[in-house]
Protein backbone atom coordinates (compact mmCIF):
# COMPACT_ATOMS: atom_id res chain seq x y z
CA UNK A 1 0.00 0.00 0.00
CA UNK A 2 1.32 3.54 -0.70
CA UNK A 3 2.39 6.02 1.97
CA UNK A 4 1.81 8.82 1.03
CA UNK A 5 3.67 12.23 1.72
CA UNK A 6 2.74 15.21 4.16
CA UNK A 7 5.02 17.69 5.86
CA UNK A 8 4.10 16.79 9.24
CA UNK A 9 4.31 13.43 7.68
CA UNK A 10 1.96 10.96 10.27
CA UNK A 11 1.63 7.59 10.14
CA UNK A 12 -0.83 6.21 12.21
CA UNK A 13 -2.76 3.02 12.21
CA UNK A 14 -6.23 2.11 11.06
CA UNK A 15 -9.63 3.43 12.80
CA UNK A 16 -10.54 0.21 13.17
CA UNK A 17 -6.62 -0.14 13.41
CA UNK A 18 -4.49 -3.68 12.33
CA UNK A 19 -0.99 -3.86 12.93
CA UNK A 20 2.16 -5.44 13.66
CA UNK A 21 4.53 -5.86 16.41
CA UNK A 22 6.33 -7.32 18.62
CA UNK A 23 9.40 -7.66 21.32
CA UNK A 24 12.65 -8.45 20.26
CA UNK A 25 15.15 -7.49 18.60
CA UNK A 26 15.81 -8.67 14.73
CA UNK A 27 18.29 -12.05 14.79
CA UNK A 28 20.74 -10.87 12.04
CA UNK A 29 23.23 -8.30 11.68
CA UNK A 30 22.84 -5.95 8.70
CA UNK A 31 24.89 -6.65 5.93
CA UNK A 32 25.21 -5.50 2.34
CA UNK A 33 22.57 -7.24 0.14
CA UNK A 34 24.81 -9.14 -3.00
CA UNK A 35 24.19 -6.73 -6.56
CA UNK A 36 22.41 -3.88 -7.43
CA UNK A 37 19.27 -4.47 -9.88
CA UNK A 38 18.47 -2.63 -12.41
CA UNK A 39 14.69 -2.91 -13.67
CA UNK A 40 12.37 -0.23 -14.79
CA UNK A 41 8.89 -0.24 -13.73
CA UNK A 42 5.98 1.40 -15.45
CA UNK A 43 2.21 1.82 -14.59
CA UNK A 44 -0.92 2.57 -16.87
CA UNK A 45 -4.69 3.25 -15.72
CA UNK A 46 -6.12 0.27 -15.38
CA UNK A 47 -9.27 -0.74 -17.43
CA UNK A 48 -12.61 -0.43 -15.80
CA UNK A 49 -14.30 -3.56 -16.87
CA UNK A 50 -11.76 -6.02 -15.38
CA UNK A 51 -13.30 -7.78 -12.70
CA UNK A 52 -10.95 -6.70 -9.99
CA UNK A 53 -11.27 -3.22 -10.71
CA UNK A 54 -14.77 -3.45 -10.99
CA UNK A 55 -14.70 -5.21 -7.27
CA UNK A 56 -12.65 -2.50 -5.75
CA UNK A 57 -14.81 0.34 -7.34
CA UNK A 58 -17.73 -1.49 -5.83
CA UNK A 59 -15.92 -1.33 -2.38
CA UNK A 60 -15.53 2.27 -2.63
CA UNK A 61 -12.94 3.32 -4.47
CA UNK A 62 -13.72 5.94 -7.44
CA UNK A 63 -13.38 5.59 -11.35
CA UNK A 64 -10.08 6.81 -12.62
CA UNK A 65 -7.83 6.28 -9.66
CA UNK A 66 -6.48 2.84 -10.28
CA UNK A 67 -3.72 1.73 -12.26
CA UNK A 68 -1.66 -1.07 -12.81
CA UNK A 69 1.69 -2.54 -13.51
CA UNK A 70 2.36 -5.68 -14.79
CA UNK A 71 2.22 -7.47 -11.49
CA UNK A 72 -0.60 -5.73 -9.80
CA UNK A 73 -3.19 -3.13 -9.62
CA UNK A 74 -2.53 0.18 -7.41
CA UNK A 75 -4.87 1.96 -5.42
CA UNK A 76 -5.09 5.25 -3.86
CA UNK A 77 -3.43 5.99 -1.34
CA UNK A 78 -0.58 3.25 -1.35
CA UNK A 79 -2.11 -0.19 -1.59
CA UNK A 80 -1.00 -3.25 -3.89
CA UNK A 81 -4.53 -5.50 -5.12
CA UNK A 82 -3.91 -9.03 -7.06
CA UNK A 83 -5.13 -9.05 -10.77
CA UNK A 84 -6.52 -12.33 -10.24
CA UNK A 85 -10.18 -12.13 -9.48
CA UNK A 86 -9.92 -15.47 -8.09
CA UNK A 87 -7.81 -13.90 -4.98
CA UNK A 88 -10.68 -12.58 -3.56
CA UNK A 89 -13.21 -15.49 -3.80
CA UNK A 90 -14.17 -17.22 0.03
CA UNK A 91 -13.47 -20.72 -1.04
CA UNK A 92 -12.57 -22.50 2.39
CA UNK A 93 -15.62 -22.74 3.87
CA UNK A 94 -14.03 -23.22 7.26
CA UNK A 95 -11.52 -20.21 7.15
CA UNK A 96 -11.46 -16.66 6.59
CA UNK A 97 -8.31 -15.27 5.53
CA UNK A 98 -9.59 -14.40 2.04
CA UNK A 99 -12.32 -12.71 3.77
CA UNK A 100 -12.78 -8.80 2.09
CA UNK A 101 -9.97 -7.61 0.97
CA UNK A 102 -9.31 -5.18 2.95
CA UNK A 103 -11.74 -5.84 5.75
CA UNK A 104 -10.48 -7.76 8.13
CA UNK A 105 -7.88 -9.95 6.38
CA UNK A 106 -4.93 -10.49 8.73
CA UNK A 107 -2.03 -13.00 9.31
CA UNK A 108 -3.02 -16.12 11.14
CA UNK A 109 -1.40 -16.64 14.87
CA UNK A 110 0.59 -19.32 13.58
CA UNK A 111 2.58 -17.67 11.29
CA UNK A 112 3.42 -14.69 13.63
CA UNK A 113 7.65 -15.58 12.76
CA UNK A 114 8.31 -13.29 9.47
CA UNK A 115 10.94 -13.48 7.45
CA UNK A 116 11.78 -10.19 5.48
CA UNK A 117 14.45 -9.85 2.61
CA UNK A 118 15.91 -6.90 2.16
CA UNK A 119 16.54 -6.25 -1.70
CA UNK A 120 19.66 -4.63 -2.68
CA UNK A 121 17.79 -2.16 -4.52
CA UNK A 122 16.80 0.05 -1.52
CA UNK A 123 20.33 0.78 -1.28
CA UNK A 124 22.18 0.52 2.29
CA UNK A 125 20.88 3.34 4.55
CA UNK A 126 17.26 2.11 3.72
CA UNK A 127 18.26 -1.75 4.48
CA UNK A 128 19.47 0.05 7.76
CA UNK A 129 16.07 1.39 8.12
CA UNK A 130 14.19 -1.50 7.50
CA UNK A 131 16.27 -3.03 10.36
CA UNK A 132 15.20 -0.69 12.31
CA UNK A 133 11.80 -0.80 11.56
CA UNK A 134 11.70 -4.29 12.60
CA UNK A 135 13.26 -3.76 15.85
CA UNK A 136 10.73 -1.12 16.67
CA UNK A 137 7.83 -3.60 15.70
CA UNK A 138 10.08 -6.59 17.76
CA UNK A 139 9.96 -4.52 20.99
CA UNK A 140 6.22 -3.83 21.33
CA UNK A 141 5.62 -6.25 24.26
CA UNK A 142 2.49 -8.16 24.22
CA UNK A 143 2.63 -9.05 20.89
CA UNK A 144 3.12 -12.11 18.73
CA UNK A 145 4.32 -10.70 15.82
CA UNK A 146 8.42 -11.64 15.39
CA UNK A 147 10.40 -10.03 11.91
CA UNK A 148 13.31 -11.54 11.30
CA UNK A 149 16.05 -10.32 8.40
CA UNK A 150 16.85 -13.13 5.74
CA UNK A 151 19.58 -13.03 3.38
CA UNK A 152 18.19 -15.29 0.93
CA UNK A 153 15.16 -14.34 -0.87
CA UNK A 154 13.51 -17.97 -1.21
CA UNK A 155 13.19 -17.89 2.23
CA UNK A 156 11.31 -14.66 2.87
CA UNK A 157 7.60 -14.11 3.52
CA UNK A 158 8.02 -10.41 2.86
CA UNK A 159 10.77 -8.33 0.60
CA UNK A 160 11.34 -4.54 0.47
CA UNK A 161 12.52 -3.57 -2.61
CA UNK A 162 12.63 -0.19 -4.85
CA UNK A 163 9.38 0.57 -6.66
CA UNK A 164 11.90 1.00 -9.79
CA UNK A 165 10.46 4.75 -10.75
CA UNK A 166 7.01 3.52 -10.99
CA UNK A 167 5.23 5.87 -8.11
CA UNK A 168 5.34 9.58 -8.12
CA UNK A 169 6.72 12.08 -5.43
CA UNK A 170 3.41 11.92 -3.39
CA UNK A 171 3.97 8.27 -2.55
CA UNK A 172 6.46 7.11 -0.20
CA UNK A 173 5.62 3.16 0.13
CA UNK A 174 3.40 1.05 -1.50
CA UNK A 175 2.25 -2.71 0.16
CA UNK A 176 -0.63 -5.23 0.24
CA UNK A 177 -2.94 -7.03 2.44
CA UNK A 178 -2.46 -10.64 4.03
CA UNK A 179 -4.53 -13.23 2.03
CA UNK A 180 -4.74 -17.15 3.00
CA UNK A 181 -3.97 -16.47 6.34
CA UNK A 182 -0.01 -14.92 5.10
CA UNK A 183 1.32 -11.86 5.03
CA UNK A 184 1.39 -9.79 1.76
CA UNK A 185 4.99 -10.75 0.02
CA UNK A 186 5.81 -6.99 -1.44
CA UNK A 187 6.68 -3.46 -0.19
CA UNK A 188 8.10 -1.13 -2.27
CA UNK A 189 10.04 2.22 -1.33
CA UNK A 190 10.11 5.47 -3.54
CA UNK A 191 13.90 5.91 -3.11
CA UNK A 192 14.37 8.41 -5.37
CA UNK A 193 11.95 10.27 -3.19
CA UNK A 194 12.08 8.89 0.30
CA UNK A 195 15.71 9.94 0.86
CA UNK A 196 14.66 13.73 1.09
CA UNK A 197 13.05 13.00 4.37
CA UNK A 198 14.62 12.37 7.93
CA UNK A 199 15.41 8.82 8.64
CA UNK A 200 13.22 8.72 11.85
CA UNK A 201 10.54 9.30 8.35
CA UNK A 202 12.28 6.97 6.62
CA UNK A 203 12.14 4.32 9.08
CA UNK A 204 8.10 5.06 10.33
CA UNK A 205 6.99 4.56 6.36
CA UNK A 206 8.55 0.68 6.19
CA UNK A 207 7.03 0.19 9.80
CA UNK A 208 3.60 1.61 8.44
CA UNK A 209 3.91 -0.43 5.09
CA UNK A 210 4.69 -3.66 6.89
CA UNK A 211 1.80 -2.86 8.81
CA UNK A 212 -0.31 -3.54 5.63
CA UNK A 213 1.24 -6.64 5.01
CA UNK A 214 -0.17 -8.23 8.16
CA UNK A 215 -3.72 -6.76 7.69
CA UNK A 216 -3.63 -2.77 9.67
CA UNK A 217 -5.72 -0.30 7.84
CA UNK A 218 -5.15 3.22 7.54
CA UNK A 219 -6.97 5.01 10.24
CA UNK A 220 -8.43 7.58 7.92
CA UNK A 221 -9.50 5.07 5.54
CA UNK A 222 -12.76 6.84 4.84
CA UNK A 223 -11.37 9.96 3.60
CA UNK A 224 -9.38 8.29 1.29
CA UNK A 225 -12.38 6.63 -0.27
CA UNK A 226 -11.62 3.28 1.18
CA UNK A 227 -13.97 0.60 1.97
CA UNK A 228 -15.37 -0.20 5.50
CA UNK A 229 -12.82 -1.36 8.04
CA UNK A 230 -13.05 -3.43 10.82
CA UNK A 231 -12.75 -1.76 14.68
CA UNK A 232 -10.83 -2.82 16.95
CA UNK A 233 -12.00 -1.70 20.51
CA UNK A 234 -10.04 0.72 22.42
CA UNK A 235 -8.75 2.88 19.39
CA UNK A 236 -9.97 5.86 17.30
CA UNK A 237 -10.87 6.68 13.52
CA UNK A 238 -9.15 9.93 14.19
CA UNK A 239 -5.90 8.90 15.70
CA UNK A 240 -3.70 11.31 13.09
CA UNK A 241 -0.69 10.27 15.16
CA UNK A 242 -0.94 6.62 14.39
CA UNK A 243 1.76 4.83 12.64
CA UNK A 244 -1.51 4.26 9.84
CA UNK A 245 -2.63 7.27 8.92
CA UNK A 246 -2.25 7.83 5.46
CA UNK A 247 0.70 10.83 5.53
CA UNK A 248 3.81 9.93 7.36
CA UNK A 249 5.38 11.49 10.36
CA UNK A 250 8.66 11.81 12.10
CA UNK A 251 9.24 11.11 15.55
CA UNK A 252 8.14 7.71 17.55
CA UNK A 253 5.91 5.46 15.46
CA UNK A 254 3.32 4.55 17.76
CA UNK A 255 0.51 5.86 20.04
CA UNK A 256 -1.07 4.41 22.58
CA UNK A 257 -4.56 3.18 20.09
CA UNK A 258 -1.44 1.76 17.94
CA UNK A 259 -0.17 -0.69 20.50
CA UNK A 260 -3.77 -1.02 21.79
CA UNK A 261 -4.52 -2.31 18.13
CA UNK A 262 -1.21 -4.44 17.54
CA UNK A 263 -1.95 -6.19 21.01
CA UNK A 264 -5.42 -7.30 20.00
CA UNK A 265 -5.02 -8.58 17.05
CA UNK A 266 -1.97 -10.49 17.35
CA UNK A 267 -1.88 -11.48 21.49
CA UNK A 268 0.29 -14.85 21.12
CA UNK A 269 2.11 -17.25 18.92
CA UNK A 270 0.79 -20.76 17.96
CA UNK A 271 3.17 -23.60 17.00
CA UNK A 272 1.65 -26.78 16.50
CA UNK A 273 2.62 -29.83 17.86
CA UNK A 274 1.55 -34.15 17.23
CA UNK A 275 2.19 -36.47 19.46
CA UNK A 276 2.19 -40.02 18.67
CA UNK A 277 -0.84 -42.44 20.99
CA UNK A 278 -0.73 -45.39 19.41
CA UNK A 279 1.57 -47.31 17.01
CA UNK A 280 0.18 -50.63 15.84
CA UNK A 281 2.32 -52.90 13.37
CA UNK A 282 2.18 -56.66 12.96
CA UNK A 283 3.59 -58.97 10.54
CA UNK A 284 0.15 -59.09 8.37
CA UNK A 285 0.49 -55.84 6.70
CA UNK A 286 -2.06 -54.23 9.32
CA UNK A 287 -0.57 -50.36 10.60
CA UNK A 288 -2.58 -48.79 12.64
CA UNK A 289 -1.42 -44.95 14.18
CA UNK A 290 -3.07 -42.23 15.86
CA UNK A 291 -1.09 -38.79 16.75
CA UNK A 292 -3.34 -36.31 18.67
CA UNK A 293 -2.41 -32.69 17.20
CA UNK A 294 -1.82 -29.82 19.66
CA UNK A 295 -1.66 -25.97 19.56
CA UNK A 296 1.34 -24.81 21.85
CA UNK A 297 0.98 -20.95 23.40
CA UNK A 298 4.38 -18.43 22.75
CA UNK A 299 5.00 -15.09 23.61
CA UNK A 300 6.00 -14.73 19.93
CA UNK A 301 7.01 -15.88 17.19
CA UNK A 302 10.59 -16.59 18.01
CA UNK A 303 9.06 -19.65 19.85
CA UNK A 304 11.44 -19.50 22.86
CA UNK A 305 9.63 -18.11 25.57
CA UNK A 306 5.98 -20.25 26.69
CA UNK A 307 3.03 -18.35 27.90
CA UNK A 308 -0.11 -18.56 28.68
CA UNK A 309 -3.21 -17.41 26.16
CA UNK A 310 -4.60 -14.30 27.19
CA UNK A 311 -7.38 -13.63 24.64
CA UNK A 312 -9.69 -16.11 23.41
CA UNK A 313 -8.38 -17.51 19.96
CA UNK A 314 -10.83 -19.08 17.69
CA UNK A 315 -8.49 -21.81 15.13
CA UNK A 316 -10.26 -22.85 11.91
CA UNK A 317 -8.38 -26.02 10.53
CA UNK A 318 -9.42 -28.71 7.72
CA UNK A 319 -8.93 -33.22 8.08
CA UNK A 320 -7.73 -34.02 4.82
CA UNK A 321 -8.68 -37.40 4.62
CA UNK A 322 -6.85 -39.77 1.63
CA UNK A 323 -7.45 -43.20 0.60
CA UNK A 324 -4.82 -44.77 -1.61
CA UNK A 325 -5.38 -48.29 -3.70
CA UNK A 326 -8.48 -49.68 -5.11
CA UNK A 327 -10.39 -46.93 -2.87
CA UNK A 328 -8.63 -43.88 -3.67
CA UNK A 329 -9.53 -40.33 -2.74
CA UNK A 330 -9.08 -37.39 -1.19
CA UNK A 331 -11.77 -35.69 1.36
CA UNK A 332 -11.59 -32.50 3.30
CA UNK A 333 -13.68 -31.29 6.42
CA UNK A 334 -13.76 -28.10 7.83
CA UNK A 335 -13.35 -27.16 11.36
CA UNK A 336 -13.15 -24.82 14.27
CA UNK A 337 -12.14 -25.01 17.59
CA UNK A 338 -12.46 -21.61 20.02
CA UNK A 339 -9.27 -21.67 22.24
CA UNK A 340 -9.91 -19.96 25.96
CA UNK A 341 -8.22 -17.96 27.20
CA UNK A 342 -5.76 -19.13 30.32
CA UNK A 343 -4.35 -22.33 29.17
CA UNK A 344 -0.45 -22.55 27.55
CA UNK A 345 -1.46 -25.93 25.36
CA UNK A 346 -5.09 -27.52 23.31
CA UNK A 347 -5.69 -29.78 21.93
CA UNK A 348 -7.09 -29.40 18.23
CA UNK A 349 -7.89 -33.26 16.62
CA UNK A 350 -6.48 -36.37 16.33
CA UNK A 351 -4.46 -37.48 12.65
CA UNK A 352 -5.06 -41.79 11.92
CA UNK A 353 -3.37 -43.93 9.39
CA UNK A 354 -4.36 -47.27 8.52
CA UNK A 355 -3.23 -49.90 6.06
CA UNK A 356 -4.67 -53.25 5.66
CA UNK A 357 -3.60 -56.03 3.77
CA UNK A 358 -7.20 -57.01 3.70
CA UNK A 359 -9.61 -55.19 1.37
CA UNK A 360 -7.55 -54.82 -1.58
CA UNK A 361 -4.42 -53.37 0.71
CA UNK A 362 -6.64 -50.15 1.44
CA UNK A 363 -4.45 -47.53 3.26
CA UNK A 364 -6.13 -44.10 4.60
CA UNK A 365 -4.56 -41.46 5.59
CA UNK A 366 -5.23 -37.99 8.14
CA UNK A 367 -3.58 -34.99 8.39
CA UNK A 368 -4.78 -32.18 10.14
CA UNK A 369 -3.46 -28.14 9.17
CA UNK A 370 -4.37 -25.10 10.44
CA UNK A 371 -5.72 -22.57 8.03
CA UNK A 372 -6.01 -19.51 9.70
CA UNK A 373 -6.21 -18.50 13.99
CA UNK A 374 -7.47 -15.06 14.92
CA UNK A 375 -8.13 -13.65 18.25
CA UNK A 376 -11.73 -12.64 19.10
CA UNK A 377 -11.95 -9.35 20.39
Amino acid sequence: MKKLLNYKLMLVLIGLTFFVSCQHETEEALEDAATNIERVDVKWLAPDDHPVVQLLYSRGYKKGTIYETEEYFLAPPDLFYSKDIKDYDLTDTGADPKQAYNTGALVSLDRMRINVFLDASIGTDLQTQSVNAMNELNGINNCALFFVRVFNANQAQITIRSDFGVEGTNVLGRAGFPSNGRPFNLVTLNVDRIDDFGADIRRNVIIHELGHCVGLRHTNWQANGESGAVNIPGTSAFDSGSIMWSTANGGTPFTNGDLTAFRALFPRALRRDVVNVIDEYDYSGEIYVVDEVFVDVFTDGSYTTSATLNRNVQVNYKKRVQEYNHTSGTYTYYRNRLLSAGSSRYYLDEEEEQCSPYQGETCTYEDVDITYAFSIL
